[in-house]
């Protein structure tokens, strides 16, 4: 008996470990019917943007998640990140970025979509530029806030937010040309 029983035991842990090391499936939101995936892997926002890219879910393909009104703010925080969680799960990386070290914190903000940055979900005081010494120009999600964004530098590897849709209007190519520096 003790023979089964140390058996049965090694099948729990081993189930217990599986589940804990498994990627939760891509979640659907039916507001636009694109698809959202919390990716635990840590990265910076451009080897986040490169992997987004590689990245497909039932024929769709992946880009950094682009976040253009409050339902779908909502819903990714709550439902895909879960809410107000602690670092490096809870202020993943989304698909915004500045592209010029001249601009002011507010201005010339893009999505990797090209979509029309219009809605915003800035967390009070934000963007700040806050770190003088590199460049904030990367859209990640405000630690313990309310689903409010942050401006932050990519020195810095977090979790990032994939969206999968196949009617996106067409993922930018990015390159040191196009964005801020790492330094200034």
């Amino acid at each position: 008996m003790l023979k089964r029983e140390r058996i049965m035991t090694a099948f729990l842990m081993l189930t217990l470990l599986l589940t804990i090391t498994a990627t939760a499936e891509p979640v659907q939101w039916l507001g636009n019917g694109h698809y959202y995936e919390l990716v635990t892997d840590l990265a910076t926002w451009q080897e986040a943007d490169v992997a987004a890219n590689n990245r497909t879910y039932l024929g769709n393909p992946g880009y950094l998640a682009t976040v253009t009104s409050v339902d779908e703010n909502n819903f990714i925080f709550w439902e895909i990140v879960g809410g107000n969680i602690e670092t490096p799960l809870g202020d993943p990386w989304l698909g915004g970025y500045q592209n010029s070290d001249q601009s002011e914190p507010a201005e010339n903000w893009h999505w990797v979509t090209d979509e029309e940055w219009g809605w915003t979900s800035w967390a009070p005081g934000e963007p700040n530029d806050y770190d003088q010494t590199h460049a904030e120009m990367y859209l990640n999600y405000q630690l313990w806030g309310d689903a409010g964004w942050n401006d932050h530098h990519s020195l810095i590897s977090k979790a990032y937010l994939v969206e999968y849709s196949n009617d996106v209007v067409g993922v930018e190519e990015h390159s040191l040309t196009n964005v801020k520096a790492l330094f200034r």
